[in-house]
């Protein structure tokens, strides 16, 4: 279920959301829901990506060499 707060924004925040929300032809309240949904949704993507990286780096490098500048494997 949806769950409402209230998020003290300045002027300049609200006129930016507020032009967007007409140029997607939604609500400011829709948008910045959408909006931080999409940054949770970010954050909890990268904690996991970091939590991966920890967790298995060290056996592909083990398997395959640190990675070189580029990207690229040793």
């Amino acid at each position: 279920m949806a769950k409402n707060i209230e998020v003290p924004v300045d002027d300049e925040a609200y006129e930016a959301l507020a032009a967007e929300a007409e140029r997607a032809g939604t609500t400011v309240p829709e948008l910045a829901g959408r909006v931080l949904a999409h940054d949770v949704g970010r954050r909890r993507f990268l904690a996991a990506a970091d939590h991966f990286a920890a967790a298995w780096g060290p056996a592909f490098d083990e398997a395959f060499g640190p990675a070189r500048p580029g990207g690229a494997a040793a």
